[in-house]
């Protein structure tokens, strides 16, 4: 499922909506945008348009979706400098880069920790977030405690909901990803 443009956008907040309601998914208030405005002002940033509509038209997080998963509230996503870039062009495993620890360190803080927000927190050191930010703007990408990847295909954040929900904990958004660690950072 390719990253969807705003002609798809109704067809897909139509299915997801029927979608949610089937599973009784408890969705949040949705956001006026005024309200959106307001967040995207106050961090200097604008939203990726999917995850605008979705917050308008489906809701603002839900407290509980599979597995104790919940997706965050706008106003609770952890979120890391939105108004600076994203600047990874593609995946990065520090746990296998060769560098000295603080270069490594370093590049985390200003490559990594910035310009996203944090979607859900799945446990165990990972996490899906949204880029705000950067070439990669719109897409979740995986975050881990030993690295970062995008979803492969890559995934606006109505694609990756939606594929969450047809396939709840058991959603492999990597399937087709090929780790070559000479082609990462």
């Amino acid at each position: 499922m390719p990253v969807y443009g705003p002609k798809d956008y109704e067809n897909v907040i139509t299915r997801v909506q029927r979608k949610i309601s089937e599973l009784n998914i408890k969705m949040g208030k949705c956001l006026t945008e005024e309200e959106v405005m307001l967040f995207e002002d106050r961090h200097n940033a604008k939203l990726p348009p999917a995850y605008r509509i979705f917050l308008q038209r489906v809701g603002n997080g839900c407290k509980h979706m599979f597995d104790g998963q919940r997706l965050n509230a706008l106003e609770n996503c952890p979120h890391q400098e939105l108004s600076e870039p994203f600047l990874l062009e593609k995946f990065w495993i520090w746990e296998d880069d060769d560098r000295d620890a603080d270069a490594i360190e370093a590049d985390i803080q200003n490559k990594v920790y910035r310009g996203n927000i944090e979607l859900i927190n799945v446990g165990c050191g990972m996490s899906y977030n949204l880029i705000v930010t950067g070439a990669h703007r719109g897409e979740v990408w995986n975050f881990a405690d030993v690295g970062v990847q995008p979803c492969c295909e890559p995934q606006d954040f109505l694609g990756w909901f939606e594929l969450w929900l047809d396939n709840q904990d058991a959603t492999d958004y990597f399937k087709d990803f090929v780790y070559d660690e000479t082609d990462y950072g």
